[in-house]
């Protein structure tokens, strides 16, 4: 008993060294037949890079794509959704915006002075909304994506296995 693993060789469960279990409490595997696992079995876990998925959810954020961090990460369903709404807020900002510049820019055209009336309140409030809930989220998913990872690479080190 004396080579016996601090972890379990089955399911990777840590183990207190000073226990004397036959069998797993996690998996039931037999301890007492414990075969080593080769070296590339650390090699072949799967990894999610956490400075990789911060930079995924980053660029994508940039180009209104949030949600590509998740979705690196095995959370599609997640993902998916933080991309339609990350979508859906930055096209409603971009179309007001357009909008209210195609306008003044008509009436700009056939005023008879030639200036477009001040941008209406209610119009800058709706933008700075938009924009502050886009910047929010963009936050968000970075944060989330980044933790994601991190757990992941705990969770595939425990098992042994893809988590989700």
């Amino acid at each position: 008993m004396k080579d016996k693993p601090i972890f379990c060789g089955n399911c990777g469960k840590k183990l207190k060294p000073n226990e004397e279990l036959r069998n797993c409490p996690k998996c039931d595997a037999d301890l007492t037949t414990y075969t080593r696992q080769p070296s590339s079995f650390v090699e072949n876990l799967p990894y999610k890079n956490p400075g990789t998925t911060a930079l995924l959810a980053f660029i994508g954020g940039i180009l209104a794509l949030p949600g590509i961090g998740h979705i690196y990460v095995g959370k599609v369903g997640m993902g998916v959704g933080i991309l339609i709404g990350g979508f859906i807020l930055y096209a409603l900002t971009f179309s007001i915006i357009i909008s209210v510049t195609s306008a003044r820019a008509y009436e700009a055209q056939y005023s008879p002075t030639g200036n477009a009336s001040p941008l209406p309140t209610d119009m800058m409030v709706a933008i700075l909304i938009l924009l502050i809930g886009y910047t929010v989220l963009f936050i968000y998913q970075i944060i989330t994506a980044t933790r994601l990872a991190n757990k992941f690479n705990r969770l595939a080190k425990t098992t042994g296995t893809n988590p989700w």
